[in-house]
């Protein structure tokens, strides 16, 4: 009854004296004969791995095309370095880790995400951005657990729908196929009062009703109780609420899901990052041979003025996908552009 299925901590799945139980072959053995029974008893299953590891590590459990191990595997180590670079107005770091992710086998797909269940796993950065993250995203002591930050989408970012926004289109636009957290795409809050990682996990806050309209229970009964506070609270933060308001972040970010549906340069074109005069600024081009769609991002918090080397393009028509607004052709020279605080831009090249 499932489409698919994530399978947690899979480098520990085996465990041998004398070895630190980590990526070993006897794992690799056990998941190749769990893909080939899924293959052939459940087609058109997926199989998720949860491997939080350099990509280097993680590319081994795509297997091959011809023993292959699972059909998508989480890129881990570019999350952190989204938040990253907003709070830096440096988009150095995504370039870098982007471009470190190895070939994978024609089957596979990487997935990629701003949030999850867990904390905000900062294991895969150095210690000098770790202690920067902390002190950005993590000032109660509350919010720490393990090598992490306990916090949603939302209250990481002040709840701010500009940099939510933004984030959101870097995710849809990256290669990978993005995973949405539960309650993000409305702007959900936390509960820094329940332990461990259960702040995160609140009820979906589906109406103004009892609960949320997760459970006909008091919030006092539920397991966890809905986030009841005046700024992230079920009364003010719902789907129903949401659905009849065009302007919420809900509709919003419905409309870009089906944007990036219309583009399949989103989910199987090329990346190429553009050189830019402007580290606060990420370019890129996704391209296939029907399309060549070009994504520029603001990571500053004021306007930004940016020159793109784009010279490979020249004569080319920049478009707005949203509205097929035409922006000036492209030459020979640097093209320049401004964007606002926080802005984006969605374009492909005539």
């Amino acid at each position: 009854g499932v489409d698919g299925f994530r399978v947690d901590a899979v480098p520990y799945l085996i465990e041998r004296e004398g070895t630190n139980c980590e990526n070993l072959p006897e794992t690799h053995d056990i998941l190749k004969r769990f893909r080939r029974m899924v293959d052939q008893d459940y087609p058109g299953r997926v199989l998720l791995a949860e491997a939080n590891q350099w990509p280097e590590e993680v590319v081994e459990y795509f297997g091959t095309d011809a023993d292959p191990e699972f059909h998508m595997c989480f890129n881990f180590p570019v999350m952190p370095r989204l938040y990253m670079s907003l709070k830096k107005e440096d988009t150095t770091s995504i370039r870098e880790i982007m471009e470190r992710l190895p070939a994978i086998p024609a089957f596979g797909q990487w997935v990629t995400f701003l949030r999850n269940h867990d904390e905000l796993t900062l294991e895969m950065v150095t210690d000098d951005e770790r202690a920067f993250m902390y002190a950005a995203y993590a000032p109660d002591t509350r919010m720490k657990i393990n090598v992490g930050i306990r916090r949603r989408l939302a209250p990481l970012l002040d709840n701010d729908r500009r940099r939510v926004e933004l984030l959101t289109t870097v995710l849809l636009a990256l290669p990978g196929s993005p995973i949405l957290y539960y309650g993000d795409e409305i702007g959900m809050g936390d509960d820094l009062s329940l332990a461990d990682r259960n702040g995160v996990r609140t009820p979906m806050q589906w109406n103004a009703g009892m609960s949320g309209g997760f459970s006909t229970a008091t919030p006092d009964q539920c397991f966890f109780p809905p986030i009841g506070d005046a700024v992230y609270g079920y009364g003010r933060v719902n789907v129903q609420s949401q659905e009849q308001d065009p302007s919420s972040l809900l509709k919003w970010t419905s409309r870009q899901l089906e944007l990036r549906r219309r583009h399949p340069a989103f989910a199987v074109g090329d990346l190429s990052f553009v050189d830019t005069d402007n580290p606060a600024i990420l370019a890129f081009t996704r391209r296939t041979d029907d399309e060549t769609l070009l994504i520029v991002s603001n990571f500053a918090g004021n306007a930004q003025s940016v020159h793109l080397n784009l010279e490979q393009f020249a004569g080319r028509v920049p478009v707005t996908l949203a509205g097929a607004s035409p922006f000036p052709a492209i030459g020979e020279t640097p093209y320049a552009m401004i964007l606002g605080k926080y802005d984006y831009y969605w374009l492909r090249l005539n």
